[in-house]
């Protein structure tokens, strides 16, 4: 009957651990006691199945309540609650008095922070507690009692659940033991030593070094400068922006360079800051530069070992990994300037890679399709989008260069830069009405015509194309087209005291 009772305790953990994913937290009392942690599970934290031959009602109440001191060692040890656990007793036979009120209607202390529910499976009631323990997992265990055990069939059972369970931890432990991390520290350096250039050349927090130095500039990427996308990884504004990143990287990189090897590593890295950048064009007109996306992206490939590793995600990096990422973005909602559609463009950029790429000796030919078609579409999806939204940014930032060229007595300079503009087939009014007015300072008033007409054609209420062509025909003496269009000026602009009096000189010139 004892054997048969060893073989049912052993059996039960079997089903548990090898069947339904159940974790092995301790073995104790020389395997009489065991501590199981469910893989899915919302309501049970715990499971503790005992051996022990129950006489009397009282043993068990004893045990319920050390077993609780002992789960209130982990509430003080950080462990967080509530800590709900279903208790579990394997008897030969059940007590010869009534059970204790701890064991019929749970156990409760810690003000609720602990729970046990407790189970007796014994011989003559074998099935119903069975059935107890199912309903409270809310899974099947398919044990049925068995005659004639020996010692050896007991011990087969019991290697079997150590074997697997010794299994896992080497798996586990061999998950980041793949690479060494030397390319997290090439990135270190690298993003130091382009941190040091920068302040040499005028600041890293100088607009201007930023982008001569490759920082992502909606406009630049426009007018074709495609290696801003990769650039601004290893560049970074302010001393404070790199401490931050680079003491991130030093300590996430390494797990993730030592769990898929070097080269995966350098994929994942670069693809995650090329989404960072990617999702910071399509969302944000900002200058922007930053390994955050990158370091994102290395966020975003331990949660794919949280995909096809539950258990050793949860067990190691997992809980602390997912803090991580929940505070980040959180402060990239509340602080100003930070670039979260960076953030998030590179978490999942890196997640995509790494399901592309997947751990070493894994082949998970469908996780690689979904992979290779996410990043696919996320890419084309940004770039799309982002194009969209630089087209006027560009033309703002062509303006605006043209601009300080007439300021600094550069007309020549100016129309060479926003003809090009405009034969590259940006024909926006920002743009022609600035070509115009150069064209004007430089005597080519046909071309200026052409282009203030071109304007109107646009938009007939733009009151600065109707003031220039006033002043283009006043200079040729056309005094009636030129009050012609300053009174459509007027008319759209009436306090407008430039257009106003430009009207008398017309008038009194007429």
């Amino acid at each position: 009957m004892v054997f048969e009772q060893d073989f049912n305790y052993w059996r039960i953990i079997e089903k548990l651990v090898i069947e339904h994913d159940y974790s092995i937290i301790a073995l104790l009392k020389e395997g009489n006691e065991i501590l199981l942690q469910p893989k899915r599970h919302k309501h049970i934290t715990v499971v503790r199945i005992v051996r022990v031959d129950v006489d009397w009602g009282n043993t068990l109440a004893i045990d319920i309540e050390q077993a609780g001191r002992n789960f209130q060692h982990l509430l003080r040890n950080g462990v967080r609650g509530p800590i709900h656990v279903m208790n579990v007793y394997i008897s030969s036979l059940p007590p010869v008095d009534d059970y204790p009120v701890s064991f019929t209607e749970g156990y409760s202390i810690e003000k609720g922070k602990i729970n046990i529910v407790s189970a007796l499976i014994h011989r003559e009631q074998f099935d119903s507690g069975l059935k107890k323990l199912e309903e409270a997992l809310s899974i099947p265990i398919d044990v049925e009692q068995q005659s004639d055990v020996e010692l050896n069939d007991i011990q087969y059972v019991k290697d079997r659940v150590i074997n697997h369970h010794n299994k896992l931890k080497e798996e586990e432990k061999a998950i980041f033991q793949y690479g060494k991390p030397f390319l997290t520290y090439i990135f270190l350096g690298l993003q130091i030593i382009m941190f040091i250039l920068m302040e040499m050349s005028g600041g890293s927090t100088n607009n201007e070094t930023l982008i001569q130095f490759g920082a992502k500039f909606n406009p630049l990427i426009y007018a074709g400068e495609w290696w801003r996308f990769i650039a601004p990884i290893v560049l970074h504004i302010g001393f404070l922006h790199l401490v931050m990143n680079s003491i991130a990287l030093y300590y996430i990189g390494p797990a993730v360079e030592r769990a898929f090897g070097s080269l995966r590593f350098f994929s994942i890295y670069i693809v995650a800051g090329l989404a960072g950048t990617f999702a910071s064009f399509a969302f944000s007109p900002s200058i922007s530069a930053g390994a955050s996306g990158a370091i994102f992206g290395c966020f975003g490939a331990l949660l794919f070992i949280g995909l096809i590793n539950k258990q050793v995600f949860l067990r190691t990096l997992g809980p602390n990994i997912l803090v991580v990422i929940a505070i980040n973005l959180a402060m990239g909602f509340v602080i100003p300037n930070i670039d979260n559609a960076g953030h998030i463009g590179g978490l999942i950029g890196g997640f995509l890679a790494a399901l592309c790429l997947q751990l070493p000796h894994k082949n998970h030919s469908r996780y690689r399709v979904t992979g290779v078609i996410g990043l696919f579409v996320l890419f084309t999806s940004l770039y799309q989008f982002g194009l969209n939204e630089a087209k006027p940014q560009y033309s703002h930032y062509i303006a605006y260069q043209g601009q300080e060229m007439l300021q600094n007595n550069q007309p020549q300079a100016a129309y060479e830069l926003l003809h090009e503009a405009i034969s590259n087939g940006n024909h926006t009014n920002e743009v022609l009405l600035l070509l115009s007015v150069t064209e004007l300072e430089l005597g080519k008033q046909e071309e200026a015509l052409t282009h203030l007409k071109q304007i109107l054609s646009n938009d007939k209420d733009y009151h600065q194309a109707h003031f220039y062509l006033s002043i283009l025909y006043a200079s040729n003496n056309d005094y009636a087209l030129a009050l012609e269009h300053i009174n459509k000026a007027l008319k759209i602009e009436p306090n407008n005291q430039d257009y106003k009096s430009i009207k008398d000189e017309l008038e009194k010139g007429k």
